[in-house]
């Protein structure tokens, strides 16, 4: 049973504890997959990032609306100077876990950190980081300023770029070197000095992660003694397990939802929609599927999907057409284009296959679309066991097959998929997984050439000119062209942003605070009352 408490007396009033906590990673996210790291500066995944983040304070806390929510960051004020090339920061008293003070010199540390990890680190590129910093000092224990190299748009570097300097415990840390800090990624007696709201316990990949609270964090107190994160292999095995009280709470799989909301002594809680968006990733490093480099091949796809479809088939009407690299929810960034809904590209077959024709494909003998001998075929690589990507996958099968593409779907567990997909360049053609973004959604990490999330061979001059324009101009000018572009390139297919909700078992509370629509999870949120 997930919860370990005894029944409290119908009498109690307020907060009450609720003993064990159990959830698996993705919640209001997607079916989700095993932690293998937590380690702050190498997670490839959002999972690992929800375990991090567990035990790690932010310098900075960004909200689901995108402002900086100074009672959970490090940081009590940041200023600007030369017009956005200077920022100076000040943090307020912080302690770690062994009652070590948190000071300027372990943000310095962490700094020091990613630069050695070079293209290793997982926010490599991001907010122009590392690369971007000219210096970095601290006048004392709790001040410090960074000045850039250049003159920068400010609203992105400071939600996108100083967000990234987490501290990390130097006094802890300091006597490893990178290698030895690397293997030990996945190992919790390394991970014991923490300034979050939970310290590591155990972590057994494939099963599950253990927390329990940290005594000394300086926020809100926890409303439990253990917090697990439990690795499910389906949404289907979560739903069963909160049922019977193996799980405090999950995704509510789509196909599920109705039935979910008659369950007796649990509740269905429906989530705002994560900031993300799910994508084909065409591989255009791939010789097998070169034909992905022209950007008519790309469109037509585009063009070929029947995203609303899409969101009636696969995601039972919980979802939001998503076609450019901004989601529509919250509109904060959106261009005025795409606030009209004026995309280059949107379900017109007709137009996919004029496009196809034009990129010089003629019909074969059995209708799929060639080219000098080769086919317009290739392999989708998809997340085993999750029926939204499998139905999802199903659509565009059917979408691409009408206007003369074959497209084959092969299932692989996710942590292979992406092993493949960062190391592996020959090994796979495309690929359906969701993508999650930075606060500030501007591409530098994503499309420009170099970005760490870069792993199909995208490669434009003018997609890199304009993400430059979007960071180093102030003003969102520069971020509506951006967006504006790589809706018409397409450097990924664009797909649905899904809304999901979660069947919480009865007398848990707290679950729209506990969840971020970035990413984060917010632990000290959640509390029990009687069951």
């Amino acid at each position: 049973m997930a919860s370990t408490t005894a029944p409290l007396p119908s009498s109690a009033q307020g907060p009450q504890n609720c003993g064990t906590i159990v959830i698996p990673p993705g919640l209001g996210i997607g079916p989700g997959a095993d932690v293998t790291s937590l380690n702050p500066l190498l997670i490839s995944s959002l999972y690992n990032q929800e375990a991090a983040e567990l035990m790690f304070e932010p310098l900075l806390w960004i909200n689901r609306y995108h402002q900086i929510d100074w009672g959970r960051s490090i940081a009590s004020a940041v200023t600007t100077r030369d017009n956005g090339r200077t920022y100076d920061v000040t943090m307020r008293p912080w302690k770690w876990s062994d009652d070590v003070p948190v000071t300027s010199a372990d943000v310095l540390y962490t700094f020091r950190l990613i630069k050695a990890f070079g293209t290793s680190y997982a926010g490599y590129g991001a907010g122009g980081m590392p690369d971007i910093v000219q210096s970095l000092a601290a006048q004392d224990s709790g001040h410090f300023t960074m000045v850039l190299k250049h003159v920068v748009n400010p609203q992105w570097f400071i939600l996108n770029g100083l967000s990234q300097l987490q501290p990390l415990p130097e006094h802890a840390w300091g006597k490893y070197d990178t290698a030895e800090i690397w293997q030990e990624q996945s190992s919790p007696s390394f991970f014991q000095t923490v300034d979050g709201p939970l310290i590591v316990k155990k972590l057994v990949v494939g099963v599950d992660a253990e927390f329990v609270p940290n005594p000394l964090y300086g926020g809100d107190k926890m409303h439990f003694d253990r917090f697990i994160m439990k690795f499910e292999n389906s949404e289907g095995q979560e739903l069963q397990a909160v049922q019977s009280h193996d799980l405090d709470m999950s995704n509510v799989p789509f196909d599920l939802y109705d039935k979910a909301k008659t369950l007796p002594g649990d509740n269905v809680v429906t989530l705002p929609p994560s900031y993300s968006w799910h994508e084909l990733i065409p591989n255009m490093g791939n010789p097998a599927t070169k034909f992905f480099a022209d950007v008519r091949v790309r469109d037509a796809i585009a063009d070929a999907i029947d995203e609303q479809q899409m969101i009636d088939l696969a995601m039972h009407g919980q979802g939001v057409i998503t076609r450019g690299p901004v989601p529509p929810y919250p509109p904060t960034f959106l261009s005025p284009s795409a606030k009209a809904g004026n995309y280059p590209v949107g379900y017109d077959p007709a137009k996919a296959r004029a496009l196809l024709a034009e990129a010089g494909f003629k019909p074969g003998a059995d209708g799929i679309l060639t080219k000098n001998g080769q086919r317009l075929a290739f392999t989708l690589l998809i997340p085993a066991g999750q029926p939204l990507r499998i139905e999802m996958a199903e659509t565009i099968q059917q979408n691409l097959h009408a206007v003369g593409i074959d497209m084959k779907v092969h299932q692989e567990e996710f942590n292979e998929i992406l092993t493949q997909m960062v190391s592996q360049p020959q090994a796979w053609e495309a690929i359906l997984i969701a993508e999650d973004l930075s606060a500030y959604p501007s591409g530098e990490a994503l499309f420009k050439v170099g970005g760490f999330y870069n792993n199909n061979g995208y490669s434009s001059p003018e997609m890199d000119r304009l993400i430059a324009q979007s960071t180093d101009v102030p003003g969102l000018d520069g971020l509506n062209a951006y967006q504006d572009y790589a809706s018409a390139q397409q450097p990924v297919i664009f797909l649905p942003n899904d809304r999901y909700s979660v069947l919480v078992r009865d007398g848990l509370h707290g679950v729209q605070d506990f969840m971020n629509p970035l990413g984060a999870w917010a632990p000290e949120k959640l509390y029990c009352t009687a069951r």
